[in-house]
């Protein structure tokens, strides 16, 4: 199975993933990378999504970036 890296960019900071994921392909780099997102937003409720998520492959190159707008945002239930 391919190994998928998941590095965190911005503006003015970025966060290399140097472990990856072994994944069975770009649809489940996609998935990962949204599942990704929504822990993200989790830890940091009221940032600002200026960020992607790069998903680099084994060569390096980077086939496919997850933006945070491309993930609805989830909205509280009702109690």
């Amino acid at each position: 199975m391919p190994r998928y890296y998941f590095h965190i960019a911005s503006p003015g900071n970025s966060v290399r993933d140097t472990n990856g994921v072994e994944l069975a392909g770009l649809d489940a780099a996609h998935w990962y990378a949204m599942h990704l997102i929504y822990r993200l937003r989790a830890h940091s409720r009221d940032a600002v999504e200026d960020w992607v998520i790069e998903i680099g492959d084994e060569s390096g190159a980077v086939p496919l970036v997850a933006l945070p707008s491309s993930a609805p945002k989830l909205r509280p239930r009702a109690a």
